[in-house]
C-alpha cells in the first residue's frame, strides 16, 4: 500500500511539474499586454517559441512587440521566422519592411514583393516605397523606375504612393519638382515621418542648414522617441551655433545613453570642472575610445593627468552645459590643470609679473600660472604667461606644459611644442599621452596611429598604445580594427579597468544591453565607486526606464563617501536628469566650503542651472554673484549674470557689465553681441549701429541677428525695412520683445489690421502670455468690448492680483450696466491699489449709477487728493459735488486747479455755469 502511495505521489509530482504548452504562454502574453506589461508579454512569448519553435503566431506577436520597442534586429528575425512557419504574409510583410528599413537591410528589403493575398493597396504602397528606397540606395535605378510605375497604379491615397513619385523626380535629377511634391505631401499630412526625413536630407544636400533643422524639428515634435533623429538634430543645432536650442535634446538623450560621443564630451567636461581628478581620467579614457570633435575636452584631460600625476584619478567628465557655448568659448579650455592652482592664481600672477630676467627654472611657474588664469577666464593674463614661458621653455617637460597651455588657448603651435618635447624625451609618458590627445582632437589619425605604433614598440607590455590605436581606428570608421586593438589590450591586461570599460562601451554602443549590462554589473562589483561605471549604469537603467534604480546605485556609493565631491556631482546630475531639481539644489547647497574658490566650475554651473530651471530667479542671482566673487574672471559665470540681468530687464547694469567684458575681450564676438543687444534695449541706436556693423556676417544672418537689426532699424525710424527682420526673429522665437517690436512697426506703418491680426494669432498660439492678452484686450476696446471683457477675465485667471485689469473690466461691465458684477471687480482693484485715482473714479461711477452718492463722493475725494489725478477725474468729483448740492465746495474746487487736458477747461466752465 505504501509503495502504491509513493508511486502515486511521484506520478502526481511529475504531472504537476509538466511544462506549459505554447498556447498557454501565448494566452499569458496577451493577458500581460492587456494589463500594459510589455516586458512580461515578451517573456511569455519567448517561452512560447522556446517550447514550440515553429509556432508562427507566437513568432509574429513577438516580432510585432520587438518592432514597437524599436528592437529592430530582433523584430526582423522573429517576423522572418513567422512568415517561414506559415503566418499570413499580408500581416507580416508591412511590419517586416519597416524592420528592414530600420536595420538597413537593403538587399533583403529590395527582394520583398509588394503584393500578397490580403494586403491592401495602401499597405502595398508602403511596402513598395520602402523597397523603392532600398533599390535607390543599392543604385538599382531601372528596378526602381519599374517599381515606381507599379506603385502609380495603386488605387490608394496613401502618402507612400505620393512619396514614390518624389523618387520619380529624383531619379530624373529634377530636385525642384521633388521638393514641390514633398511640400504637397506635407501640406496634406504635415507629420508624415518619411516625407519629413526625405525633405531634410534634400535640404542638407543643398546646404540649407536652417531649413533642414526646422524640418528635423518638425519631425522630432511628432516622433520624440526616434533617438537617432533627435541626436542628428542636436548635432546640427550645435554645429550651426544654436547650442542653446540643442540643450534640451541633449538632456533627453543623456537620460538614455552616454555612448554618443557628443554626450560623452558633455559629461567629461562637467567632471573636469568638478575637479574630480580620481574619476576624471577613467572617464576621459572612456571618451577617447569614442568619436568626439571637441579638442578642449581631450587636451584638458591630458593636462589633468600630467599635472596631478595620478592618471587614474585625473580623468575629466564632459560638462552638461558645454553645448550651450559657442565654438572656442574660453570655458571649454578651463579644465582640470587649473585645479592645481585653486585659490592661488592671483598670487601667482602677481609674483610672476614682478620677475625680471626670467630663466629656464621659471618656465613651470609661468605655465602653471597661465593655466590658473585660464581657468578664471582671464585670457589676456594667460596669454602674457604664454609669451613669458615661450622665452624660457627648452626642456621636454617645459615644452609639454607650454604646448598644453597653448592648445587650451586654441593655439595650434602647441602641437609643434609637444612634438619637439617628444623628440627630446620619447619615453616621457605625459608628453606622449597629451600629444596623442592633440592628434585625435585635430583629426590627425594617421599621426596618432604612428604614435601608437611607436608606443607599442617602446612599451610592448603596456595596453596604452593599443587603446590609442583603437580610438584612431574607430574615428576612421574601421571598427573591426579597433576591436582587434582592444582585444590585444585585453590580452595584455585582462583586469585593467580601462580596457574592461572600453569593451563594455562597444557592447553598449551596439545596443547589446543585456550582455553589456552583465559586464557592467560585474565591473561595479569590483569598483563600486567608479564614477564612469556608475554613470554608465545610470544611463543603461534610463534606457530600460529604470532610472530610479540607476539613481539608487549612485546614491549607495555616495552614502559611503559623502565627502567625495565627484560622487556628489554625479548624484546631483542624476537628480536633474530625472527632473528632481529640488533634490539637486538640496544636495549642492549643502556643500559648505570655507573657500568658494576651491569649488569646481561644474558645481557652480549645475547648481545655477537647477535654480534657473526651478524659476528661482532670486536664488539664481545670489548664486551667480557668489560665483563671480569666487572667480571674478570666469566667463561662464559672467554670461550667466548677463542672462539674468537681461531677463530682469536690468539693462543699465547689463550694459555696464557687457561693456567692461568687451573692453577686456575686444575680439570676443559673444561679448560684442551682448553689448550691442543692451545698447539697443537702452535705445542708444547711434552707438548700437556702430557696434552692430562690426558683428560677423554669420551672426547677422541668424534669427538673433535679424532681431537685433530689426530693433536697430525701428529705432532709426525705418520700420519698412525693419519689419521683415523682426518677423523672421519672431518666427524663430515668439517672445514678448519680438512681438511688441513687430506691433510697433505695423502701427508705425499704418498697418493696424496686420498688427491686430498678428496679436490675435499670437494669443491664440500662446494662451498663457499675459502681457499679450492684456494688449489684445486693449485693442478690443475699440473693436469688440465683449471680447475685451472675455480677454480680461482670461488674464485674471492667469494672474488675479492685477488692479489694471480689474479696473478696466469693472469699467466695461459698468458701460454694459452690469453694475453688481462691475462693483465686485472695482472693489478688488481698490484693495490692490487704494490710492490710484483712476481706480477710485471707476468705483465712484459705478456707485453713482447705483445711487450710492455718499460712498462715491468718498472715493472721488480720495482721488482728487492725489497728485496723479487727471483733469477728467477731478471734474467728475466737482460734478458730483454739484449734484449733491455742495455748490460752495464745488466752486472752491473748480478755482483751485489749472486745467491742462484738452477739453477740460471747457467742461470746467460749463460746471461753473451751474453754480
Amino acid at each position: 500500500m505504501r509503495r502504491t502511495l509513493i508511486a502515486s505521489l511521484v506520478l502526481g509530482s511529475l504531472l504537476a511539474c509538466s511544462p506549459k504548452d505554447s498556447d498557454t504562454y501565448l494566452s499569458a502574453a496577451r493577458d500581460a499586454l492587456a494589463k500594459g506589461d510589455t516586458q512580461a508579454a515578451v517573456l511569455q512569448l519567448k517561452n512560447a517559441v522556446q517550447v514550440a519553435p515553429q509556432n508562427a503566431q507566437a513568432r509574429f506577436e513577438l516580432g510585432k512587440l520587438y518592432l514597437e520597442q524599436r528592437q529592430y534586429q530582433d523584430a526582423e528575425k522573429e517576423l522572418n521566422r513567422a512568415m517561414e512557419y506559415g503566418h499570413p504574409a499580408a500581416e507580416v510583410v508591412p511590419l517586416l519592411s519597416r524592420s528592414y528599413q530600420k536595420t538597413g537591410a537593403d538587399v533583403a528589403l529590395s527582394k520583398l514583393a509588394n503584393r500578397y493575398a490580403g494586403l491592401s493597396e495602401a499597405e502595398a504602397a508602403e511596402v513598395g516605397f520602402y523597397r523603392l528606397e532600398s533599390m535607390v540606395r543599392l543604385d538599382q535605378k531601372e528596378k526602381a523606375r519599374s517599381l515606381i510605375e507599379e506603385i502609380k497604379n495603386y488605387q490608394t491615397k496613401s502618402p507612400f504612393k505620393s512619396l514614390a513619385l518624389v523618387y520619380d523626380f529624383l531619379l530624373e535629377e529634377n530636385i525642384e519638382a521633388a521638393r514641390i511634391q514633398l511640400d504637397d505631401i506635407l501640406s496634406a499630412t504635415p507629420a508624415q515621418p518619411d516625407a519629413l526625413k526625405l525633405k531634410a536630407r534634400l535640404q542638407l544636400q543643398k546646404g540649407e542648414m536652417s531649413e533642414a533643422i526646422a524640418t528635423y524639428q518638425a519631425y522630432h515634435e511628432a516622433n520624440p522617441q526616434d533617438h537617432e533623429i533627435t541626436f542628428m538634430l542636436a548635432r546640427l543645432l550645435t554645429d550651426n551655433g544654436r547650442a542653446k536650442e540643442a540643450e534640451p535634446l541633449v538632456d533627453a538623450l543623456l537620460k538614455l545613453s552616454k555612448d554618443n560621443p557628443r554626450l560623452n564630451q558633455l559629461k567629461g567636461l562637467s567632471r573636469a570642472d568638478a575637479g574630480d581628478f580620481e574619476g576624471a581620467l577613467a572617464y576621459t579614457e572612456k571618451a577617447l575610445l569614442k568619436e568626439t570633435t571637441d579638442p578642449a575636452m581631450r587636451l584638458t584631460a591630458g593636462f589633468a593627468a600630467y599635472q596631478s600625476g595620478d592618471y587614474e584619478g585625473a580623468r575629466t567628465h564632459l560638462s552638461l552645459v558645454a553645448s550651450d557655448l559657442p565654438p572656442n568659448h574660453p570655458a571649454l579650455r578651463l579644465l582640470a590643470a587649473a585645479q592645481l592652482k585653486l585659490g592661488l592664481n592671483e598670487q601667482a600672477e602677481e609674483t610672476l609679473n614682478k620677475l625680471e630676467g626670467a630663466n629656464e627654472d621659471d618656465a613651470s611657474l609661468f605655465s602653471a600660472a597661465g593655466f590658473g588664469l585660464l581657468r578664471e577666464g582671464n585670457l589676456q593674463a594667460a596669454q602674457a604667461m604664454i609669451e613669458k614661458s615661450e622665452q624660457v621653455s627648452h626642456s621636454a617637460l617645459d615644452l609639454t606644459r607650454l604646448g598644453i597651455l597653448q592648445l587650451s588657448m586654441n593655439d595650434v603651435d602647441g602641437i609643434l611644442n609637444l612634438e619637439q618635447a617628444l623628440e627630446q624625451a620619447p619615453d616621457q609618458e605625459v608628453t606622449r599621452t597629451t600629444l596623442a590627445t592633440a592628434y585625435l582632437a585635430t583629426k590627425q589619425y594617421d599621426k596618432a596611429l604612428s604614435l601608437a605604433a611607436d608606443w607599442k614598440k617602446q612599451e610592448p607590455e603596456s595596453e596604452q598604445g593599443y587603446l590609442l590605436a583603437a580610438t584612431a581606428y574607430q574615428r576612421k570608421g574601421e571598427k573591426d580594427k579597433a576591436m582587434a586593438e582592444l582585444q590585444q589590450a585585453k590580452a595584455l591586461s585582462p583586469d585593467n579597468p580601462k580596457v574592461r570599460l572600453a569593451l563594455i562601451d562597444i557592447q553598449l554602443v551596439d545596443k547589446q544591453y543585456e550582455e553589456g549590462g552583465k559586464e557592467l554589473a560585474a565591473f561595479l562589483q569590483d569598483y563600486p565607486d567608479n564614477i564612469a561605471a556608475l554613470s554608465r549604469y545610470f544611463d543603461l537603467m534610463q534606457v530600460q526606464q529604470q532610472g530610479e534604480k540607476g539613481l539608487a546605485k549612485i546614491k549607495q556609493a555616495f552614502d559611503k563617501q559623502p565627502q567625495n565631491m565627484s560622487l556628489r556631482l554625479l548624484l546631483a546630475n542624476a537628480y536633474m536628469i530625472l527632473g528632481q531639481r529640488q533634490d539637486t539644489i538640496a544636495l549642492l547647497a549643502a556643500v559648505k566650503d570655507e573657500d568658494d574658490k576651491a569649488l569646481s566650475g561644474a558645481y557652480w554651473d549645475l547648481l545655477g542651472k537647477a535654480y534657473l530651471q526651478s524659476d528661482k530667479v532670486v536664488d539664481a542671482e545670489a548664486h551667480y554673484d557668489r560665483w563671480l566673487k569666487a572667480q571674478p574672471g570666469n566667463t561662464r559665470a559672467i554670461l550667466g549674470k548677463l542672462f539674468l540681468l537681461d531677463v530682469r530687464s536690468n539693462f543699465d547694469q547689463g550694459l555696464t557689465l557687457a561693456k567692461s567684458m568687451l573692453e577686456s575681450y575686444p575680439d570676443d564676438v559673444r561679448f560684442l553681441q551682448i553689448y550691442t543687444h543692451f545698447l539697443l534695449m537702452k535705445g542708444n541706436y547711434a552707438e548700437g549701429r556702430k557696434q552692430f556693423d562690426t558683428l560677423p556676417a554669420a551672426l547677422k544672418s541668424t534669427p538673433t541677428g535679424k532681431g537685433m537689426l530689426g530693433r536697430l532699424l525701428a529705432g532709426e525710424g525705418d520700420c519698412q525695412n525693419a519689419l521683415p527682420n523682426i518677423l523672421e526673429a519672431y518666427g524663430s522665437k515668439q517672445n514678448q520683445r519680438n512681438l511688441t517690436l513687430a506691433l510697433f512697426c505695423y502701427n508705425r506703418l499704418g498697418q493696424k489690421d496686420q498688427a491686430y491680426q498678428m496679436l490675435n494669432q499670437h494669443v491664440g498660439q500662446n494662451d498663457k502670455d499675459l502681457p499679450a492678452i492684456m494688449l489684445l484686450a486693449e485693442q478690443e476696446l475699440s473693436r469688440d468690448k465683449g471680447k475685451a471683457i472675455e480677454l480680461y477675465k482670461k488674464s485674471l485667471a492667469l494672474h488675479e492680483a492685477n488692479y489694471l485689469v480689474l479696473n478696466n473690466l469693472a469699467y466695461l461691465l459698468f458701460e454694459q450696466n452690469k453694475l453688481d458684477e462691475a462693483e465686485k471687480f472695482a472693489k478688488r482693484a481698490i484693495e490692490l491699489n487704494p490710492t490710484e485715482p483712476s481706480v477710485l473714479d471707476t468705483a465712484a461711477q459705478i456707485l453713482i449709477a447705483k445711487k450710492d452718492m455718499a460712498q462715491a463722493e468718498t472715493y472721488l475725494e480720495q482721488a482728487v487728493n492725489s497728485e496723479a489725478v487727471t483733469d477728467e477725474v477731478y471734474l467728475n468729483y466737482v460734478d458730483l459735488l454739484i449734484k449733491r448740492g455742495k455748490k460752495e465746495l464745488a466752486k472752491r474746487r473748480l478755482a483751485q486747479r489749472e486745467y491742462k487736458q484738452e477739453g477740460a477747461q471747457e467742461r470746467a466752465d460749463k460746471l461753473a455755469g451751474q453754480l
